[in-house]
């Protein structure tokens, strides 16, 4: 049987499978949350960790089914700040164990700012550049 080299092939996108509404965005959190291990005390340490007023209710009401009557829709705002706060956390926790980032896996640093271009960075710090990808987040902390 004959493989096809792919790295050869032009890339085509798939397609669109659904409408998106960057209000309810809960399908795409979840994805996240299964791909990089992401469990809602994590989420709620890494929010208020960057002084982001949430409870647990909340965190969770983010990754149940939109027929659960705990379900909130979450924007993809808030998806993307939820991402650069557990990117932090988990860089800070990696410090703070004496773990060292592997350079050959690292994307170009990342400018972390939320929603409302406040500064995202650990108390007492200003703010860095964060070098992670996404599949440095995926990457289960060892």
């Amino acid at each position: 049987m004959h493989a096809p080299d792919l790295n050869r092939q032009s890339y085509r996108r798939p397609p669109m499978a659904r409408a998106t509404d960057p209000q309810r965005m809960n399908w795409l959190w979840q994805l996240f949350c299964e791909v990089a291990d992401i469990r809602p005390p994590e989420v709620l340490d890494a929010l208020h960790a960057q002084q982001i007023p949430v409870d647990q209710q909340r965190v969770r009401s983010w990754t149940v089914s939109d027929r659960d009557d705990g379900f909130f829709p979450v924007s993809i705002a808030e998806v993307e700040r939820n991402l650069r706060a557990l990117v932090v956390l988990r860089r800070a926790k990696r410090e703070e164990d004496g773990g060292s980032t592997n350079r050959s896996q690292v994307a170009a640093p990342i400018v972390v700012v939320d929603a409302n271009a406040d500064k995202f960075a650990m108390p007492g710090h200003d703010a860095f550049n964060v070098e992670e990808s996404l599949a440095e987040i995926a990457h289960r902390d060892s």
